[in-house]
């Protein structure tokens, strides 16, 4: 960022600087150069040599590697992921599907710790705005109906919610569950929630998740929260492995006993059809029905704010901003100093 606000402002110098010699000569001068012009654009040469020198070494500076610290630190928390049971493995693509990894926009994850069917750290959107999230990403055994818990203890000026939501999908469920979240599931899928999130998934939610949004979204389980973790500190790990030892297996169970007896062929629970094909005779070839979700309950009715009208005019206004600060002052500075050169 330093470097680029230094090329700017030396477009900007040149810029300023050729242009009052030029208007100068060409206005008060009558297109004559005197003997203080050659003097100021030798002192304009001057400072500009000086500038770029320094700009030589901020590029080298911006360019180095992490200090010793800083990789000191990186290094801890890989040891500390290690000594727990995950793999220290950033990606630059999306490596799960949710809200906060949209197709359209490219996404980096940094850092990012794997085990058996679960990974978390850090997401942020490849994109002007930069937005980081902490997540967590778990695989279930089975896929279930879309589902999205908006967590109001991060929520500040309204939902961070990286999408918009349609009200019509908001489901109310009993006790003070909905002061902690806002439960929005496919209209024909309320029953089906509700089998998700009994008593015992909400209280672990409220007790160890509170600070998390919650998507199921197809055969993966992602909590995700705008904050900022260091995962130099114990309290995030703390923090991670209560929702995996307290609220996850609670939910993973209720994934491997789902059936959307909407589907044909899935009337059968997949309990029982496990017990058929282990007694099944061995000449028989009997696959069980694989699990799936019917169309109206595989995903909410949402809007990306992203899409439609404003990103386009977002990216037109951010074209012209660095049209304004780069060719624009490049430009009248080439202007002014042919004005100074064509003076005779």
């Amino acid at each position: 960022m330093l470097v680029h606000v230094n090329h700017c402002l030396i477009l900007w110098y040149l810029c300023i600087a050729f242009m009052i010699i030029g208007v100068r000569v060409d206005s008060y001068q009558d297109g004559e150069t005197t003997a203080g012009d050659i003097a100021g654009l030798t002192g304009i040469i001057a400072i500009l040599a000086a500038w770029l020198f320094g700009t030589y070494w901020l590029r080298r500076w911006a360019a180095r590697p992490p200090s010793p610290r800083a990789r000191l630190k990186d290094w801890r928390r890989d040891l500390t992921a290690l000594a727990n049971g995950f793999l220290p493995s950033p990606s630059r693509d999306a490596t799960f599907a949710s809200i906060i990894t949209p197709r359209n926009r490219r996404v980096r994850e940094y850092p990012r710790f794997i085990g058996p069917g679960v990974e978390f750290g850090t997401l942020e959107h490849q994109r002007a705005k930069s937005v980081r999230w902490h997540y967590i990403a778990v695989a279930l055994p089975a896929p279930l109906p879309h589902l999205i818990l908006d967590a109001t203890a991060n929520n500040r000026r309204g939902s961070d919610l990286p999408v918009d939501v349609g009200r019509s999908q908001r489901l109310s469920l009993e006790g003070d569950f909905d002061r902690w979240f806002r439960v929005y599931t496919p209209t024909a899928y309320g029953a089906d929630a509700l089998y998700v999130l009994t008593p015992d998934v909400m209280a672990a939610l409220i007790d160890e998740a509170s600070g998390y949004n919650v998507e199921i979204v197809d055969d993966a389980l992602v909590f995700f929260t705008p904050t900022i973790v260091d995962f130099g500190s114990p309290e995030h790990w703390e923090a991670v492995g209560a929702v995996l030892s307290s609220v996850v297996p609670r939910i993973l169970a209720k994934a491997f006993h789902y059936v959307d007896e909407r589907v044909p062929g899935q009337e059968v629970p997949r309990a029982l059809t496990a017990v058929r094909t282990a007694l099944a005779d061995p000449e028989v070839a009997w696959t069980p029905p694989a699990p799936r979700i019917g169309a109206d309950g595989r995903r909410l009715d949402v809007r990306d704010p992203e899409t439609g009208l404003a990103p386009i005019l977002r990216a037109i206004g951010w074209f012209a901003l660095l049209v304004f600060l780069y060719p624009v002052p490049g430009i009248f500075a080439f202007a002014g100093f042919m004005s100074v050169i064509d003076g005779h």
